[in-house]
């Protein structure tokens, strides 16, 4: 072997596998595997169980780099955080690229919410978040949490719709400039399309709300016993977007509540666990098509919140718990308590 293939192959022997986990058996599977001669890094797809998931990734924290940064790292992290909302309020409203349906074609778009009347994604790059002031953030909750009578603008060119969905002669048109579709071209940053008609009622958004607020606050209180940094993490967001089967997740995660706490999970029964409690006794060859869709219908959560991104996290022992995210979480947690009031204003 040459120099150059024997440097390949002893890099290619320090990098570990790296496996994805979409579906629960997947995802069991690779837990229980030994590995005995190679690490695996496990990724699960959290938008798995979803019909119409919509997504929102929240940065936390108030420090962006690690201490043995460089000057000029350090320098350039502290001005994006001065001029964004994080530095202030350790929260940044961002996104993550994610698909419109897992099993489809991935889009490119930052964060998205389903919008039924149109059949697609509402798009909201970084850009958003990266360019609005304290006193707007409350506007990115509306775009992600929209009630029947909002109207929200669109910002990026939406996603195509499925063949099914354009050929239907009712439907309302995507947003367009001029009367005419855009080209489909990644330049595009604004559109003059308003998106409204929302399909989720408000009644139904609170719970989605409640939901989620009670998932922020478990997390806030673990991290309140934690002495460790988090640079660059995130909580993840993902509620379903259909309405249909959003009202059957609901029911179904309602009737799992304890009578004592009408917010609490049955213990030992997390979002997690519904999903791959029904899978127990069924393998992948047993599903063709129909009957993976009516099984994604039963185990699919009404909400998964999960903090994310931890590739700059180390203890800190001694040296107390991270302010500046349990500083990010308490802004989350108040915008979706002001998105609360003003849809309990509606409902």
């Amino acid at each position: 072997m040459n120099d150059v293939g024997q440097f390949q192959a002893d890099v290619e022997a320090e990098i570990p596998e790296v496996r994805l986990a979409s579906h629960p058996h997947q995802l069991r599977e690779a837990r229980t595997m030994e590995f005995a001669d190679f690490q695996s890094v496990v990724l699960q797809n959290l938008s798995y169980a979803f019909t119409k998931p919509n997504i929102m990734d929240a940065k936390l924290g108030t420090v962006l780099y690690e201490p043995g940064a460089a000057e000029e790292k350090k320098a350039r992290m502290e001005k994006q955080a001065r001029e964004t909302t994080i530095g202030s309020t350790g929260l940044r409203l961002t996104g993550c690229q994610v698909s419109s349906h897992a099993r489809t074609t991935p889009s490119m778009a930052d964060g998205q919410t389903w919008h039924a009347p149109s059949q697609t994604f509402m798009s909201t790059p970084k850009s958003f978040g990266k360019s609005i002031k304290v006193e707007e953030m409350p506007s990115g909750m509306i775009r992600f949490f929209p009630s029947p009578t909002d109207e929200v603008q669109s910002l990026v060119l939406p996603p195509t719709p499925p063949a099914s969905a354009s050929t239907t002669e009712d439907k309302t048109p995507i947003p367009t400039i001029g009367g005419e579709v855009p080209p489909n071209t990644e330049e595009v940053t604004l559109l003059e399309g308003i998106y409204k008609d929302h399909a989720i009622p408000a009644k139904t958004m609170l719970r989605v709300l409640a939901l989620i607020d009670k998932q922020l606050s478990d997390l806030e209180t673990v991290l309140q016993s934690l002495e460790m940094r988090f640079v660059g993490a995130s909580v993840l967001i993902v509620y379903e977007g259909d309405l249909t089967r959003l009202d059957d997740a609901l029911a179904q995660w309602e009737s799992k509540i304890h009578e004592e706490d009408p917010l609490k999970p049955v213990e030992a029964e997390d979002d997690e666990d519904m999903i791959e409690s029904e899978s127990e006794d069924e393998s992948e060859d047993d599903l063709d098509g129909t009957k993976e869709d009516e099984k994604m219908a039963k185990e699919c959560p009404p909400v998964i919140v999960k903090m994310i991104d931890f590739a700059h996290t180390w203890i800190a022992e001694g040296q107390g718990v991270d302010e500046g995210v349990l500083k990010g979480l308490a802004t989350l947690r108040s915008l979706i308590r002001g998105r609360k009031a003003e849809l309990e204003a509606l409902a």
